[in-house]
């Protein structure tokens, strides 16, 4: 046991900074030749009998590889110049990745915690360390498949770590990993693993598992290069909903969508949305519904064209000059209300339709409207967001609304909806938009002709107001006796939207997302002790790349 004892001090004895400091390259170069030695010859694993006595009647060689590689780990922590002379130690690389390919697939509990610490000491080199990053990114990649042969979660956070230290913030190797034959089978693997139960959120909890590199991994190759395309063809539907929630997740994180995702992937978005949208229908069906994930997919890349478009003036002006778009958007305004209309009255149990407008709550509408299963609500004031921007300072999408009867389409719904909170402040900016510098648009809605009040004006003398169309054919506003109100139902609540007032002629155009419900912060910060979670012997943290640090802590 004297070996093991002897390169456990050693691996303890260079966690302090001016140990590594004076460390030679001889004693870097003979930790590393007991490496080559054990495994050129074989390892030396406990027989069963003696695994299971816990007899201890001589060392095993796994235990001293293990303890190998952490001395070399530890050693190139917050020192340079170690890194430098175990990068240039003879056959380094060819060695570790030796180590990791023989163990890619073993259950052995000694053999996976020693595949952990040579891909530590891979992180450690490369840390802060761009011609490092270089070498061992060029190493990795005609190897990348087997590397995620692992069923340990801690490893292949190691491994999503050290391939999200090679490529973060260097488009070539992004590119290049992109274009790897492996690539989309390793991020289908990666997007298992972030996936969850699709009754609830589809990015599991980064705060109980090792995955946030897997994470940070996904969002490295989403920034740069057209990779949508390709894999919405190649992964399966919950992968898919994995995948939009993390673009979702990054775009609310940031300042610049751009810098999140690429104007190439964008548009593989947009165009996807223009493909899928009509499935956003299939969610009026009161029985037999089908397996929601094609809806909700549609609604998320939905929400992640509001969101990018609301970020990012580049985006803007490239969806903008997509008019294909503009018309899906319009189109299914049209068949979503037209639905909704049908419905209107048959809320509830027995005749239940998702697109149906909420005037006014009541006990059965609240049950309704409060129900987990209405995946649409919001559909119809997110639809107007997107329009609202398309058409920003954009004369020929303002005609196009116009000639698809959209701007009375638009004007149909300022009124206060409890399924889509905020969607009168929305109408009223998307009018606006669609009348700046408009003058066509603009005698358009001079021209309209009053049909009288809206059906929902009874709701109005529930709270003492009172609507009605004097002998000039202008709406008046008065107060009503109390008498003379309707009573609201014991459990019945005001609506949320009734106290926003309408916004003024001075709205600022291309809003950010201020008027929707905080965004959860589902993308877990960066972990600044990520390999902490190793077995107890394994004490230096790894880096993060975030933190530009050039080795594990201590």
């Amino acid at each position: 046991m004297d070996a093991i004892e002897n390169l456990k001090d050693l691996s303890e004895s260079l966690k302090s900074q001016s140990i590594r400091e004076t460390v030679s390259r001889h004693d870097l170069e003979d930790v590393l030749g007991q490496i080559a030695m054990l495994m050129s010859t074989g390892i030396d694993l406990p027989t069963l009998a003696e695994s299971q006595t816990g007899t201890k009647n001589r060392p095993s060689d796994i235990r001293l590889v293990q303890f190998c590689y952490k001395a070399l780990r530890n050693a190139c922590v917050h020192c340079k110049n170690n890194q430098d002379i175990i990068i240039s130690l003879p056959s380094i690389l060819d060695i570790v990745f030796s180590t990791l390919e023989k163990f890619s697939q073993t259950t052995n509990e000694e053999e996976i915690k020693t595949v952990r610490c040579s891909v530590q000491l891979l992180g450690n080199l490369v840390a802060g360390h761009q011609l490092n990053q270089a070498k061992i990114f060029q190493k990795l990649l005609p190897n990348i498949r087997w590397l995620f042969d692992q069923t340990d979660e801690l490893y292949v956070s190691y491994v999503c770590m050290l391939l999200h230290t090679c490529i973060t913030g260097n488009n070539k190797h992004i590119v290049e990993l992109q274009s790897s034959p492996e690539f989309c089978t390793v991020i289908k693997y990666v997007l298992d693993l972030l996936h969850t139960d699709p009754d609830h959120d589809h990015v599991r909890d980064r705060d109980s598992l090792p995955l946030e590199w897997a994470l940070y991994l996904v969002q490295d190759v989403l920034s740069c290069g057209d990779i949508i395309e390709s894999l919405m063809h190649t992964i399966g539907s919950a992968q898919r909903l994995t995948l939009l929630d993390i673009m979702l997740n990054a775009l609310e994180d940031c300042d610049s969508a751009v810098d999140k995702l690429s104007l190439h992937n964008l548009v593989a978005i947009s165009d996807d949305f223009k493909k899928s949208c009509h499935t956003i229908l299939d969610l009026s069906r009161a029985t037999g519904l089908p397996p929601l994930t094609e809806p909700m997919a549609a609604l998320k890349e939905l929400e992640i064209l509001i969101t990018t478009l609301a970020n990012c003036s580049q985006s803007l002006k490239c969806l903008q000059q997509d008019t294909s778009l503009l018309k899906s958007c319009i189109n299914l305004l049209h068949s979503v209300h037209s639905i909704g209309k049908e419905g209107e009255g048959q809320l509830g149990p027995d005749g239940f339709n998702a697109f149906s407008s909420v005037h006014k709550i009541t006990k059965k509408t609240l049950a309704s409207t409060t129900s987990s299963s209405n995946t649409a609500d919001g559909v119809k004031r997110d639809l107007i967001r997107l329009v609202a921007n398309l058409v920003y300072q954009h004369k020929d999408n303002q005609h196009l609304v116009r000639e698809m009867a959209g701007i009375e389409l638009i004007l149909d719904h300022t009124s206060i909806d409890e399924r889509n909170p905020y969607m009168t402040q929305w109408s009223v900016l998307a009018i606006r938009n669609l009348c700046e510098g408009n003058e066509e648009n603009k005698t358009f809605i001079s021209q309209l002709k009053h049909q009288g009040l809206a059906n929902n004006s009874k709701t109005l003398t529930q709270y003492g107001v009172e609507a009605d169309i004097n002998k000039d054919g202008k709406v008046t506003v008065k107060g009503v006796p109390h008498h003379s109100r309707h009573c609201l139902p014991h459990h019945s609540t005001v609506p949320t939207d009734t106290a926003a007032s309408t916004p003024t002629d001075t709205v600022a155009p291309v809003p950010t997302d201020t008027a929707n419900s905080t965004p959860t912060d589902t993308v877990a910060p960066v972990p600044t002790d990520t390999a902490n979670s190793t077995p107890t012997d394994t004490v230096a943290p790894v880096p993060t790349a975030k933190d530009n640090m050039k080795g594990k802590g201590q």
